[in-house]
């Protein structure tokens, strides 16, 4: 996939939510942090993620190609963006990147990090579904660097 200029991606992103549900997640987030902690906040946000990857589950896919496309025709289904999946050799590990994900800023979260977290969840089910990915004490996913309308996440050891 091409690479977008970030300004453009942040504005999809923030284009994206509709204004019926940027007042209610905005509240909902703040109501969150104002009664959890950071940590059981986004356990509780990994959790939805988690949810929502065993209600829209992937099918096992064969190549990383192929895995992308069903992650993307998924993430499309739900007007999230879409990420780019790609083997980093060096540490052994698959590189997600998540462009153009809803952004809905909170007080404290301006940049919308909080739904990074719901990614790590999401994601994490996913890979879990595929071969060899729900094995006890197998490799982890871990966002390792957000910004508007990117969400970079590593999957490995």
């Amino acid at each position: 996939m091409t690479q977008m200029d970030p300004a453009a991606l942040a504005y999809l992103a923030r284009r994206d939510v509709s204004a019926q549900w940027r007042g209610f997640l905005r509240a909902l987030l703040e109501t969150l942090d104002a009664h959890l902690d950071r940590n059981t906040r986004n356990g509780l946000l990994r959790a939805v993620g988690t949810r929502l990857g065993q209600a829209v589950p992937l099918p096992a896919a064969a190549t990383l190609p192929e895995l992308e496309a069903r992650m993307n025709a998924a993430l499309a289904e739900l007007s999230w963006g879409y990420v780019a999946v790609a083997l980093d050799e060096t540490d052994r590990s698959l590189r997600l990147s998540h462009h153009a994900a809803p952004a809905v800023g909170a007080a404290g979260d301006e940049a919308g990090e909080w739904f990074a977290t719901v990614l790590e969840g999401l994601y994490a089910a996913w890979l879990a579904q595929q071969q060899g990915g729900g094995a006890e004490g197998g490799p982890q996913l871990r966002l390792v660097r957000h910004e508007p309308g990117l969400a970079e996440l590593r999957y490995g050891s």
